[in-house]
């Protein structure tokens, strides 16, 4: 399998997107796919699985804000999956909108 994805960081984050670039790990010769899992830690469930040939960044659109998330993070080739690399990321406060009196 291949080896695991590194050097994850959020490259930016608004009210309801998160940004992540990571780099690859060795693929051992062989093409991989990257994979992050989004779930929501309120509610404890799978929110979104993104998939990507090109490299290890990722983009997490229409999230909710000022919530918490926690991504997972790996590599897979046809002779299958990386260790898994997990870390947590928050959005935003969204500001309420302000009207002119």
């Amino acid at each position: 399998p291949p080896e695991p994805i590194q050097n994850c960081s959020i490259t930016n984050q608004t009210s309801t997107i998160l940004m992540l670039a990571c780099d690859a790990g060795d693929d051992g010769g062989l093409p991989q796919t990257f994979h992050m899992e989004v779930y929501s830690m309120m509610a404890e469930q799978l929110i979104m699985n993104l998939t990507t040939t090109e490299s290890p960044v990722f983009v997490a659109e229409k999230l909710s804000s000022s919530s918490s998330y926690l991504l997972v993070l790996y590599a897979s080739n046809p002779k299958g999956k990386s260790t898994s690399v997990a870390l947590t990321a928050r959005t935003l406060f969204a500001a309420e909108p302000r009207t002119g009196k």
